[in-house]
């Protein structure tokens, strides 16, 4: 396809795109610029895409990377790092104590409804429920794994 041509067909699946998708006029004018600089609406210069594998258009990586911006706007700078180590998977100490300060208010939060309800006695139970099944578990965990490792060499050993 001839550089001519690729452009007509850009600026043929831009009318379309446009036409189909609402939008706002901040988000028309970026998607005309990334298209002007020889980019189709159905690409993205992150190289996002969806769970097929299928890059995301233009416009959903535009809303997304807008929605960054304006929740990173509201933050202080501590914030903003935690947020953005978040978004990346990272974990931090400011992280994690941002984790435990979460659990520690949810658990003050369930313990005052059990508390209201009269549901100390059967929390306390379930607790030694769970308690009892996670220790099952890891027992069972123990014996698969060690039944895997009884009179049966391992490719990888001399």
């Amino acid at each position: 396809m001839s550089k001519k041509e690729r452009r007509a067909y850009l600026r043929k699946e831009l009318k379309e795109y446009l036409r189909e998708t609402p939008m706002t006029e901040d988000e028309r004018t970026a998607l005309r610029e990334w298209v002007a600089e020889g980019n189709s609406v159905h690409e993205n210069g992150a190289f996002a895409c969806y769970e097929g594998g299928v890059p995301c258009d233009y416009l959903d990586v535009y809303r997304y990377e807008e929605e960054i911006r304006r929740d990173l706007e509201k933050l202080s700078p501590r914030e903003q790092r935690i947020y953005i180590d978040r978004l990346n998977g990272v974990e931090t100490i400011d992280t994690l104590r941002e984790d435990v300060k979460e659990l520690r208010l949810k658990a003050e939060a369930y313990y005052k409804v059990i508390f209201y309800h009269n549901l100390e006695n059967e929390a306390l139970q379930m607790i030694q429920w769970v308690k009892e099944e996670q220790e099952e578990l890891a027992r069972q965990s123990a014996g698969f794994m060690a039944s895997l490792l009884d009179d049966e060499e391992l490719p990888f050993s001399d």
